[in-house]
């Protein structure tokens, strides 16, 4: 028959066994009138160790299902002092990972061994990935507001610039001139010749522009064979000479296309755009001297000078007002 203490021995045998093999045992219950010996010692020890035992694989279960919120028990097992420094380790990964989200590719692991070389080189790869989306964006964004055919802006393009001249001329007093211009028979050009003939001209006519126009200028295509031109800061009289060195320039232009040359002439009406004054209104004016200059014999540059009264400097005299 065993006595008291061999039968606790046997008990502190079993806890221990059961902590080795990763099982959680019971504290060992000691009677309150029980001596004071190296048993009830060695018991109150093996109790403490069941005790940190428990907490500390509560507190891993926490860990490892990402509560890294949780709050870690009071103890002297190493392995705890360990898992501490984990959980620090996981919450700054979280932080530095959070801040990737969020744009930051500056962010690097250092703390971590191995993984920090595998989280790096992820952090890397992220970081030129968005650099080439964010690239290639930009050249798509680019590509929505250019006509692929001249490389001008495209009717898009002219809009977004409308409306920044816009504000700009609200804010500064200072006007700017809308051109629309239209190539001449245009038409013919494609039916005698083709379509690959008319895009080569139109190629040409592009270039001629943009040699014409001034650094603070905008050109468009407006649609087919019409082109759009946005005069910044100025005023009739310097606006329509920048429009007859356009004009005079696609006169002189001279299109070579499979051994034939293609020689073609523009018309184009301009209206000025004063503070306070509508966009929409401003490229209508544009388009009703455009209709004047085409109706007058085409090859003419038409204007808006006073209340929708179109009238041509190419003449000794003004235009009489339309019935």
């Amino acid at each position: 028959m065993l006595n008291v203490n061999e039968q606790k021995i046997d008990r502190i045998t079993e806890a221990i066994n059961h902590l080795l093999e990763g099982r959680a045992p019971d504290a060992i219950t000691l009677e309150s009138d029980a001596p004071e010996d190296e048993v009830a010692q060695l018991t109150r020890y093996v109790n403490r160790l069941i005790s940190e035992y428990g907490a500390f694989s509560n507190f891993l279960f926490d860990i490892s299902r990402g509560d890294l919120d949780s709050e870690a028990p009071k103890g002297r097992l190493h392995a705890l002092h360990s898992l501490k420094n984990l959980q620090a380790n996981l919450r700054h990964l979280t932080w530095k990972t959070n801040q990737i989200a969020h744009g930051d590719f500056t962010q690097r692991v250092d703390f971590m061994g191995e993984f920090s070389d595998s989280f790096n080189l992820m952090v890397g790869q992220l970081a030129a990935a968005r650099a080439e989306l964010l690239a290639k964006n930009e050249e798509l964004d680019r590509i929505s507001r250019t006509d692929l055919l001249t490389g001008l802006m495209n009717r898009r393009g002219a809009l977004e610039a409308l409306e920044k001249e816009v504000h700009r001329a609200n804010r500064s007093k200072r006007p700017f001139v809308v051109i629309i211009a239209d190539v001449d028979h245009f038409k013919r050009v494609n039916d005698t010749y083709g379509h690959d003939a008319g895009d080569a001209v139109l190629v040409e006519l592009a270039g001629t522009f943009m040699e014409c126009l001034r650094l603070e200028d905008l050109c468009a295509r407006w649609g087919g064979e019409e082109f759009l031109f946005i005069l910044s800061e100025t005023d009739l009289p310097e606006s329509f000479a920048v429009a007859e060195r356009l004009r005079l320039g696609v006169e002189n232009l001279q299109t070579l296309h499979h051994g034939i040359s293609l020689q073609v002439t523009i018309s184009s009406g301009m209206s000025v755009f004063r503070d306070g004054d509508d966009v929409d209104s401003c490229i209508k004016r544009s388009d009703l001297c455009l209709y004047e200059a085409k109706h007058a014999g085409r090859n003419q540059v038409w204007f808006q000078c006073a209340a929708d009264t179109p009238a041509s400097p190419l003449t000794s005299e003004l235009k009489k007002p339309l019935a």
